[in-house]
């Protein structure tokens, strides 16, 4: 008489679970009992079904996550939900909940180049290459891998607060480090962080550096009092179109703030540092 196997999680761990099936495996094979073939293939069947796939249930290590950010926003808080909410998307892409939210959720916006690349290279659902989602996130990653260190800056033309035509290029590669920071006065960690650039540009303004802010603000009108209540002296431009701004995009820039780090050549040589890590930085590039 064959023994039963019963798959309980209540009765064995996952791992006991495994090795008690291996070892019918084996036992059925040393003793050549071949007919017993459609046996194993029906306990494997069993074992895989009693250990689904639950996307739901991992989605909520995600909420913790961002929970946990919300809670206290701290850039390492960030950091670890950023990998959770990766994590989650590359092992429930291919089903129709980890698309939904990957469609959906704020965090996806948040992923470095890395991590969106190892979720795209995981779909295989033709039907999901096919949406509006999946085309998107291989848009910015291809922008996003354009925007990394090591190469050239990408130019943005747009206009400063009087109205008149300025670009990036009227700053970066002309022998200078230019700082070019994405920002918004509605943003609230950008405000938190901007009296820190202010010092930060009192310090090196005249030292071989240059600062350029591009606001993703919406109205004209904020925008200039975000300038002037938070006492900001560097350059300024922006569409005032929020995050279809045409240097969000080109920079692939789906959260903020955002610091781009262009060297006197013109080649980006660091992106997403904060004020701390940039004093660290110039600290060490000028001197």
């Amino acid at each position: 008489m064959h023994r039963k196997f019963y798959c309980k999680n209540t009765t064995f761990s996952p791992h006991r679970q495994m090795f008690y099936f291996l070892y019918l495996c084996v036992k059925l094979i040393i003793i050549k009992r071949m007919k017993n073939v459609v046996y194993l293939i029906g306990l494997a069947l069993l074992f895989y079904a009693c250990h689904p796939k639950n996307p739901e249930k991992e989605y909520q290590n995600c909420l913790a996550a961002e929970a946990a950010y919300n809670t206290e926003s701290s850039d390492s808080l960030f950091e670890k939900a950023k990998e959770i909410y990766a994590e989650f998307y590359k092992n429930n892409i291919n089903t129709s909940f980890g698309q939904k939210i990957f469609a959906e959720s704020r965090w996806t916006r948040s992923l470095n180049a890395k991590q969106l690349e190892l979720i795209v290279q995981s779909v295989t659902d033709e039907a999901f290459k096919e949406t509006d989602a999946y085309k998107n996130a291989v848009d910015r990653l291809f922008r996003m891998k354009n925007a990394l260190p090591g190469n050239l800056y990408t130019n943005i033309i747009s206009t400063d607060p009087e109205g008149n035509k300025i670009a990036l290029a009227d700053f970066a590669g002309n022998g200078k480090y230019v700082l070019l920071n994405f920002w918004a006065s509605w943003c609230p960690d950008c405000r938190k962080e901007m009296p820190e650039l202010v010092k930060l540009y009192a310090d090196y303004k005249d030292k071989n550096f240059e600062m350029v802010g591009y606001s993703l603000d919406k109205e004209k009108e904020t925008w200039i009092k975000g300038i002037k209540t938070l006492n900001i002296t560097w350059p300024q431009f922006s569409d005032c179109d929020y995050w279809n701004s045409q240097g969000a995009k080109l920079y692939a820039v789906q959260y903020i703030p955002v610091t781009i780090l262009i060297n006197p050549e013109g080649k980006i040589i660091e992106r997403g540092l904060n004020p701390d890590e940039l004093k660290e930085k110039l600290a060490v590039l000028i001197k």
